[in-house]
């Protein structure tokens, strides 16, 4: 297994990804911020502002372009979400050919009323059809069990998670792309399973959690 390259880039995603070469990537994994509908009070009548999803529907449209350019013919994206934008996602990939959502069972629960959430979903989508690399799973589950472990994000993924996630829909020496890196879990996951790995983080405090934690896996 060759040394694998680790590349963080810190900026706009939109701007970094123009810079990268058509068909280059092997999967896109990533964790972007969203926000479901917000309620707005009128007077007495309050009202959930759906042009929340109307503007992240746009913004990742123009994610979704570049996305077609960089992303090998076969590559596949990985999008952590929950249910409400689960549905924006789904709308925009809808030519795609393969649509899923996968579940991420946390085992704890969650905020919530009267039903606490103990799981996010991830939602992936290909426009052609992948066979998993198979050298260390016989399949992948649409549900995954992987406890919680925050300690740099407050929205940070375990290693485990991403590990799974990227060992059975990458081949060895595959590059994968973050554009929304936080902390650098899934650059660190990449490392660890000797896959390339690009970063792309707009928050100067994380990009540098980020590159630290490149260094020194431990910290």
């Amino acid at each position: 297994m060759t040394q694998p390259n680790i590349e963080l880039k810190l900026g706009d995603c939109l701007e970094k990804m123009k810079t990268l070469p058509s068909e280059s990537v092997d999967l896109v994994l990533t964790d972007p911020p969203y926000t479901s509908p917000t309620i707005h009070a009128f007077g007495r009548k309050s009202v959930y502002r759906l042009s929340d999803l109307a503007i992240q529907e746009f913004y990742f449209g123009e994610i979704k372009r570049e996305w077609l350019r960089i992303l090998k013919p076969s590559a596949p994206i990985l999008v952590f979400c929950d249910d409400i934008y689960s549905a924006v996602l789904i709308g925009l990939f809808y030519d795609w050919h393969q649509k899923n959502l996968i579940v991420w069972d946390k085992g704890r629960i969650g905020m919530g009323n009267p039903f606490r959430k103990q799981h996010e979903l991830i939602f992936y989508a290909n426009r052609t059809s992948l066979a998993i690399n198979k050298t260390n799973l016989t399949h992948l589950p649409s549900i995954i069990k992987e406890p919680i472990n925050k300690q740099h994000h407050g929205a940070e993924k375990p290693i485990g998670l991403l590990k799974k996630l990227i060992d059975g829909l990458t081949q060895p020496n595959a590059l994968v792309l973050d554009p929304f890196m936080g902390s650098g879990s899934t650059g660190l996951a990449c490392k660890e399973l000797g896959r390339s790995f690009i970063g792309i983080e707009l928050d100067p405090t994380y990009f540098n959690v980020a590159q630290s934690r490149m260094t020194n896996p431990t910290t």
